[in-house]
């Protein structure tokens, strides 16, 4: 059943109420009309089964039938530097449909794109709300404005029962090796790098923050490689 994203203010009680683009996509693009049943989220964790009641122009209004409530109890969180063109469109795309919480940009000594725009960064929601709709997550992906590599490092010491990795060319553990199958960890913080890679120095920042580096095999792959195999194998390790 077809899964749209509805703004937790618009749905009161039994009722919701869809207006605007998302509207316009339900009526005119997937042409859904009234008494047809659809499945609506908040972006919260709660998913509904909903009835369509009336249609007025690019105006919806229905019901709630049944609910549920679903989080992933362990989160992933991206701190990646940007790569370049339409690439970051696709990686928050890829993140979102794999379960990723949250995706923060970082600025490296080696990085090109340092930041984006607030039209960027709503076409970025944009994109993970759309993403998060098509592969039926309950929950939306957060897309953050940038930090600086530093401080993403000490955000993410702060908490002890996430582990923090980073895919380095010049490690040789792998995540098998810092994840002991006794661990439990909540979550991951996981960093990658530009396409010119990591300094040492900054390497050695992260080790001091208690950040694990790890290698993700022999070959050099692109930011958005990099960051989807590392989640992928973070998620199936945990």
């Amino acid at each position: 059943m077809p899964h749209f994203y509805v703004n937790p203010k618009d749905i009161k009680g039994q009722s919701f109420f869809i207006s605007g683009e998302q509207a316009h996509y339900v009526i005119n693009v997937r042409r859904f009309n009234p008494n047809d049943k659809i499945m609506i989220f908040d972006g919260l964790g709660n998913s509904y089964k909903a009835q369509i009641i009336s249609i007025n122009k690019n105006e919806i209004s229905g019901k709630i039938i049944s609910s549920s409530y679903k989080i992933p109890i362990f989160k992933v969180h991206l701190y990646t530097a940007i790569p370049k063109g339409s690439r970051f469109e696709w990686l928050i795309q890829k993140c979102a449909e794999i379960g990723l919480s949250e995706i923060t940009p970082i600025n490296t000594k080696r990085s090109v794109n340092t930041g984006f725009s607030k039209n960027k960064f709503e076409r970025y929601e944009k994109i993970s709300i759309a993403a998060s709709a098509q592969c039926g997550r309950s929950g939306i992906m957060r897309i953050n404005y940038s930090l600086d590599f530093k401080n993403a490092c000490k955000n993410a010491a702060t908490n002890k029962s996430l582990i923090n990795i980073l895919p380095w060319e010049n490690e040789r553990l792998s995540l098998l090796d810092v994840t002991p199958v006794s661990s439990s960890y909540n979550g991951a913080n996981i960093f990658i790098g530009p396409e010119g890679g990591f300094e040492n120095e900054e390497i050695e920042f992260a080790k001091s923050m208690g950040v694990h580096t790890i290698t993700l095999g022999e070959n050099i792959l692109r930011v958005e490689t990099a960051a989807i195999v590392a989640s992928v194998l973070i998620l199936n390790r945990i």
